[in-house]
Parts: C-alpha cells; sequence; structure tokens
C-alpha cells in the first residue's frame, strides 16, 4: 500500500488530495492557519486547523464520512497523486510540457470529477502565465496545450463563479484572440 503523504508542495494538489475546495485551503492560509510553512501545506495540521474551525462554526464536521465521501476522497487523492507525478516527471525534464499535457489531460477529463478537471486546467494556465511573457506568448509556443485549456476553461465556466461576474457595457471588440471571452484569465498573472 503506498505511503501516506506528510505535507502537499502545492495548495491545488492538497485540494484535489483531500477533496477540499481549493478555495476553502486558501481561507486557511489566510486566516493563519499554521499548516502552511516553507511553502508546503501540512495534512495533519491543515485537517485539525479545518476540523476545529467547523466545529466553531458550528457546522456537521462532526457528522461520520460516509462510504461515497470516503471513495471520492480516495479516488481525487489517486488522481491527484498520479498528476502530481506527472507534473514532477515533466519538471526534472522526464517529460516534455506536451506529454505531461496529453497524458495529464487524459487523467482529468477520464477522471469525471470536476474539481480534479478544474484543478487540471487551473495548473495549466498558472503554468502558461509562470512560463510564459503572456499567454499569446504561451499560445505561439504550446498552441495545442493552450486552446485545450481554453476551450476546456470556456466549455466549464460554471466551474469559476467568481469569473462569471458580467461587465456591463463590455464588448469583445480590441480583445486578446488568446484570452476566453468574458474572462479574467488574464488578470491571474501577477
Amino acid at each position: 500500500m503506498p505511503k501516506q503523504v506528510a505535507y502537499f508542495d502545492s495548495q491545488a494538489f492538497a485540494a484535489a488530495s483531500l477533496g477540499i475546495d481549493i478555495y476553502e485551503i486558501k481561507a486557511a492560509k489566510a486566516e493563519g492557519c499554521p499548516a502552511f510553512r516553507s511553502g508546503r501545506i501540512y495534512k495533519k495540521e491543515l485537517l485539525a486547523w479545518l476540523k476545529e474551525k467547523r466545529r466553531q462554526e458550528g457546522s456537521d464536521a462532526e457528522a461520520e464520512p460516509t462510504d461515497g465521501d470516503y471513495k471520492l476522497r480516495k479516488r481525487r487523492d489517486i488522481l491527484g497523486r498520479t498528476l502530481l507525478g506527472l507534473a514532477e516527471c515533466a519538471n526534472i525534464g522526464v517529460l516534455t510540457d506536451e506529454q505531461y499535457h496529453r497524458f495529464g489531460s487524459t487523467i482529468a477529463v477520464a477522471g469525471k470529477d470536476e474539481a480534479v478537471l478544474k484543478l487540471f486546467i487551473d495548473v495549466g494556465i498558472q503554468w502558461a502565465f509562470d512560463n510564459h511573457d503572456d499567454l499569446v506568448d504561451a499560445y505561439n509556443r504550446h498552441p495545442k496545450i493552450i486552446k485545450w485549456l481554453l476551450q476546456k476553461y470556456e466549455a466549464n465556466q460554471h466551474l469559476w463563479p467568481e469569473d462569471l461576474e458580467d461587465d456591463e457595457g463590455s464588448t469583445d471588440e480590441g480583445k486578446n484572440p488568446a484570452e476566453p471571452s468574458g474572462s479574467k484569465t488574464a488578470q491571474r498573472k501577477n
């Protein structure tokens, strides 16, 4: 049986592995959860902190998890660890960016879990911004990857409720063709 991880290297992989919404993890960090140290998120401390926070808020955190909850978390854990392994292989040069994307997108879609798909798309868009001057540069270097990411982003807008705010009176005229219409994707690069 595989060894359980003691920490996660990113909020995105912690969210996928634990079956927790990434925004809940971001909020925990913002609220001073002690699980965030040295660029890592420590699993036991995060889960204990979240449990205590839910208890204080009077939620049903004390309820026993159902078999369905366990299966969903186990499935997300497997998918998350697999995607993390692929990312680590790409980071050390074992896989090209295109190979990582081909394998990862297959897993993210075949997993039939919107949270995992959203995570894979978010990580992909962040990769584009972290490794390129802008989205157009990323598209010029990796057109298949960026096209797939943007198509999936557009097709799954319901997964990003914060991006659905409608700017009344705005038009698509003069917009970057590589940016999804109506999205805030271009604003994600700091």
